[in-house]
């Protein structure tokens, strides 16, 4: 009698099923083409990470900074050697740039950036890593 009560509340929440249906389940074998060879796939899909390090002194070699963002390269931008006037159009134009890309501006120090395109992620601060690197505090 309580063996009746539990098969009808195991078969009520799904737990039991018909045993016609099981041997049906077990007896499919997947099938294997022998003709085909396996796809290997590489892990590696980031070759290693370079970091360009620019130093422009006009405003008109922008583009080949944001080139290389177009190309998922991070590029640091020294504008040490420019005009104060001209770096700030320098900075307002690769920080567009960045924001259309999805990609991120991080000023490091003084007039010096990093600007990373979006499939890199920037962590922490960096202006505080580079302090406590050197001893700049």
């Amino acid at each position: 009698m309580s063996s009746k009560v539990i098969d009808k509340l195991m078969s009520f929440f799904g737990i039991d099923e018909p045993e016609e249906e099981k041997e049906e389940v077990d007896s499919l074998q997947p099938v294997i083409p022998y003709d085909r060879k396996p796809k290997i796939v590489n892990i590696h899909t980031q070759p290693q990470v370079k970091v360009l390090i620019l130093k422009p002194e006009k405003f008109e070699q922008v583009m080949n900074i944001c080139n290389e963002l177009k190309n998922k390269k991070p590029v640091i931008v020294d504008l040490q050697k420019m005009d104060k006037n001209e770096a700030q159009r320098v900075v307002d134009f690769l920080s567009g740039a960045a924001y259309a890309l999805n990609g991120e501006i991080k000023k490091i120090s003084g007039y010096i950036f990093l600007i990373a395109p979006e499939n890199f992620d920037i962590t922490g601060d960096i202006k505080d890593e580079v302090n406590s690197l050197y001893n700049l505090n």
